[in-house]
């Protein structure tokens, strides 16, 4: 009986022995992983991030460019007045026509030059007359007239001769007035203005009538002051903006230069003249623009 008993204690002391063997019990603590003292770990050596070379920045080219304020004008212009003052009798044209060169376009009163051509006509032939007279009276004289008598017609021929000059002369003044009370076209355009009406007065030396060629436009500057003028040349290129036509960019040639500036607030300016290489119908006298200029030099 003792001996089963022995051997039953001994097979379970066996089989507890196997289960602690299984779940390493008996292992003694895992020793952590040390570091020779005398050796020290030697990390890698850093490497500085490089960056790509920076491109040197270009010159940026100088803008030599001129800028400046300007307004449309026609090929040819201009304001037109009566010579002479004078109550207006006639208007041949209106706002908006188009006119030949030298045709008639208003004209004020003629009656009082036409009774100066009259009376100069009139003296004409009294004077004339009078010529013919003593030249035949000359002519008729006698052979043996005298000295004296020869002498005395020859003189008053001489006279006579004199007067009609200066009737001639009077003629001459008086058709010339006349032709001081007409305003004609000076060069075929279009009418962009008449400033009186039939029965009003016209005062002599004030605009009565405006023209402009408008086959071509002109831009022209107002503002160019004298510093930037002398860097401009007659051939540099332009380009002209509006302000009224936004869409719109013309290309042009400066084609003439003010020769003589004009006083104006804050200095003196020069007009410069700029002609587009197109025609544009969109364009009209005055429209406001911007010109910038290129100078060549």
């Amino acid at each position: 009986m003792r001996g089963v008993v022995a051997a039953v204690i001994g097979v379970g002391v066996l089989a507890v022995a196997l289960v602690l063997a299984q779940s390493r019990a008996f292992d003694g603590p895992t020793p952590s992983p040390r570091t020779s003292p005398s050796i020290a770990p030697t990390a890698p050596p850093s490497r500085v991030p490089t960056s790509p070379p920076t491109p040197s920045p270009s010159a940026t080219p100088i803008d030599t460019s001129v800028t400046a304020s300007g307004q449309v004008v026609p090929l040819r212009s201009a304001d037109l007045a009566t010579r002479v003052s004078g109550v207006v009798s006639g208007i041949y044209v209106s706002e908006g026509t188009d006119a030949a060169a030298n045709q008639l376009l208003l004209k004020v009163d003629q009656s009082t030059y036409l009774a100066a051509i009259d009376v100069a006509e009139a003296e004409i032939r009294r004077a004339t007359a009078a010529v013919q007279q003593l030249q035949l009276q000359l002519d008729q004289l006698p052979p043996d007239a005298s000295p004296g008598q020869i002498e005395s017609v020859q003189t008053n021929l001489r006279l006579a001769e004199a007067e009609l000059e200066l009737a001639r002369s009077t003629l001459t003044d008086a058709q010339t007035a006349l032709t001081q009370t007409e305003v004609r076209a000076p060069f075929a355009g279009t009418i962009a203005d008449v400033g009186v009406e039939v029965g009003e007065q016209a005062i002599a030396g004030q605009t009565v009538i405006s023209i402009g060629d408008m086959r071509g436009w002109l831009i022209e500057t107002t503002d160019l002051s004298e510093l930037e003028v002398v860097r401009v040349a007659v051939g540099d290129r332009a380009t002209v903006t509006f302000g009224a036509l936004p869409d719109l960019e013309l290309e042009g040639t400066v084609d003439g230069i003010q020769v003589r500036g004009t006083n104006a607030e804050g200095g003196v300016v020069f007009a410069v003249a700029i002609r587009p290489d197109s025609h544009d119908p969109a364009l009209r006298w005055g429209l406001s623009a911007t010109v910038r200029i290129t100078p060549s030099g």
